[in-house]
């Protein structure tokens, strides 16, 4: 009755979060928390720099400062909840790139594991202007609709509009003192390319998946594992792979770290790679894209 009651608690959060949002997204008239709603928490569109030189990007970011307790979640968000959605109103002739998330935490809540942040987290996006703007100098704004999830023990559904007005300058633009240390935080966070020398692969085992990484002639893997007793954490990038909840046993082993991942008992086939994130013991994130291989001896 224990398992029992453990997978329908696992099933149970996730329709009810998707049902709350489809009811929040779809309905007509429906009422999101916006400015000075109980958003727990506070987002602001903030920039790196304080102008704008034409023809040369720079990065803004989406402020996120959540009250004590409550999270946001990640772009894969784990066994329940959903990331923040972004729709860019910028001028003509601008152009925003992709979301850059940050590592995220284990946000462990039994019977269930999410993906996400707490406390203050910033969600990059590099902007690229126009080589010429209409009218010569001036100020630019920029805008984005946004929508995303707030939890604690409860969840709801947060929306606002944020602004942010730029002057445009020829010269290199400086950079705002305001925000300078949040953003190289962040890009200290930002899961970055395996080393070339890097050989990560996985082994489907029973009900495991054993994710390998060789840390190859160098010996910097060694290094980046710093003296954190849990070693790594991966971090699946789609859902419905591994077991969240589960614990993820690591091991250093010569030239490199063993994972163990319990694999998602809703996992009806099987995969040709695991991609993911993997986040060493000082914090350091990297991408992972490492080839399964089945062992048939003992699937």
């Amino acid at each position: 009755m224990a398992i029992l009651r453990h997978h329908f608690s696992r099933m149970l959060r996730p329709v009810l979060l998707s049902l709350l949002m489809s009811l929040f997204a779809f309905s007509p008239g429906a009422a999101w928390g916006g400015q000075g709603a109980a958003t727990h928490g506070s987002l602001e569109l903030i920039s790196e720099q304080q102008s704008i030189e034409p023809g040369r990007e720079f990065s803004i970011g989406l402020r996120f400062h959540l009250e004590k307790g409550w999270h946001i979640y990640w772009v894969n968000p784990g066994d329940s909840g959903e990331p923040p959605k972004v729709n860019w109103e910028l001028p003509a002739g601008f152009r925003a790139g992709d979301l850059q998330w940050p590592a995220p935490q284990r946000l462990d809540h039994p019977p269930l594991t999410d993906f996400g942040y707490e406390g203050e987290v910033l969600l990059l996006a590099q902007v690229h202007p126009p080589a010429r703007f209409a009218g010569g100098g001036g100020n630019a704004t920029l805008a984005a609709d946004v929508k995303w999830l707030v939890c604690r023990d409860i969840c709801g559904p947060a929306h606002q509009r944020v602004t942010l007005s730029l002057p445009i300058k020829t010269g290199a633009p400086k950079g705002d003192p305001n925000w300078r240390l949040l953003f190289e935080r962040t890009r200290a966070r930002l899961p970055r390319p395996a080393p070339p020398n890097w050989k990560s692969t996985v082994l489907a085992e029973g009900k495991d998946f054993v994710l390998s990484i060789d840390w190859g002639a160098s010996q910097t893997g060694s290094n980046q594992t710093g003296a954190s007793k849990t070693p790594a954490t991966f971090f699946p990038l789609e859902p419905l792979q591994i077991e969240n909840a589960a614990p993820q046993r690591a091991s250093a082993v010569p030239g490199g770290i063993r994972l163990t991942l319990e694999k998602s008992d809703q996992l009806l086939k099987p995969i040709a790679n695991l991609k993911g994130v993997i986040v060493l013991g000082n914090g350091r994130a990297y991408l992972i894209d490492a080839p399964v291989i089945q062992n048939k001896r003992r699937t």
